[in-house]
Order: C-alpha cells, then structure tokens, then sequence
C-alpha cells in the first residue's frame, strides 16, 4: 500500500535504501531485490519505480566516458561536406548553429544548440558527478539537487531527434549536391546509442548505491 513520502530534512542525503519512492506522485514502497531484466511500476501511478539492469558502476562510468570523448568527437569536427559546383561547404556542429542564428533562425538555432550540445553535455557532466566519488566511496557533493537537474535534463535530451533531422536533410540534399559524411555525424550516431544505454540504466541504481554509502 502507497504511503505519503516523508519530507527530506537534508537535501544533500540520499533517501533511505529501504524504500523506493516514485519520482512522479511521491508514493513510498518498500524497496526490493530486482532481476536483471526486472521492472517495478508505481501502482498509483504507473511510473517507474525500479529498472533491472546488467551494469555496475564501472560499467556506467565506462559509458559515460566514452560519450564524452564521441561527444567531443562530434562537436569538433565537421558533420557534412558540400560540394556544389566547385564550392566546398565544410562545417561542425557548433559552426552550423552559428550559421543558422546569423541568417535569422535564432529559435531553430536554439532548439538545435539545446538537442544536440547542451543537454546531452548536462547528462554527461551530471553523470560523472555522481559516478566519480560513489566509485570512489566518497559523499557525492550536493546529491539530491544535482540528481533532480539530471532527471530533468534526460527528459530534454534528444540527441536522436537531432540525428534523426540531419539523415532527413542528408537525404534530401543527395540529390543536388555531392556529400561526404563527416567523422561528426558518426561520432554522433555513436553517442546517441551511449546516451540511450546510459538512460536504460536509469536512476535508481544510482540512488540505492549512494545510500548504501551514507550509512
């Protein structure tokens, strides 16, 4: 049976490891052992309480750290080339974004600054916040808030609806220009299936190590 959740005295503490509470209507269970493959969904409101899943700490840490060398793989170096009667067009991300504000775009600029650099920036950096020192059995400084930010910036996170966009216009464009795919676009592909690896592994393993660590 769901019961109210406490209110935290200390923000900076992990919760206790003996219970699960729902991120999204604050009901509190008492907390599990899970398989692998297991799910555990709020029976108030359907959210997920728990994810079952094969990666330890050094696993997620090994992730993280190669989506921050693919990340800035790929917003240094050039998405596409353009060929168009002679005319070479050559830009990274960042140049490209900046191209698109000059010309007047300033909302599609930012929509793409924030998709595909920001937050998945945030993810990566929030990550190893909290992956370091719990490796390192040590507090993890300002936990609670920087957790909260990370559960808000994965919502926000679309690095697939970026590459997604990209195809459409590489597509589009074969057929009047020449192209030649960039090392950016695949060190994007591949940071879109480290992002989407690391989001499987959810939260909750991160929370349940830290508590185990404040005791």
């Amino acid at each position: 049976m769901a019961h109210r959740a406490p209110q935290a005295r200390d923000l900076h503490c992990a919760p206790d490891a003996r219970y699960l509470v729902c991120e999204e209507c604050d009901a509190v269970y008492r907390a599990r052992a899970i398989g692998t493959d297991a799910l555990l969904r709020c029976r108030r409101c359907g959210a997920t309480l728990a994810l079952g899943h094969a990666l330890s700490l050094d696993g997620q840490l090994a992730l993280t750290l190669g989506a921050l060398v693919v990340f800035v793989i790929g917003s240094l170096s050039p998405i596409v080339t353009l060929e168009l009667k002679g005319v070479h067009s050559v830009a990274t991300l960042l140049e490209a974004t900046q191209l698109t504000w000059a010309s007047g775009e300033q909302l599609i600029a930012l929509l793409a600054a924030a998709t595909a650099f920001v937050f998945p920036l945030l993810v990566i950096v929030l990550r190893l916040w909290v992956l370091v020192p719990l490796l390192l059995a040590r507090p993890v400084p300002a936990l609670a808030p920087v957790m909260r930010l990370l559960r808000w910036v994965l919502r926000w996170s679309m690095v697939e609806v970026f590459m997604l966009g990209v195809l459409i216009a590489v597509v589009r464009s074969a057929g009047v220009t020449h192209l030649v795919l960039g090392a950016g676009l695949f060190a994007y592909a591949t940071l879109t299936v480290l992002l989407t690896a690391i989001h499987a592994a959810g939260l909750h393993g991160l929370w349940a190590h830290a508590a185990r660590g404040a005791r």
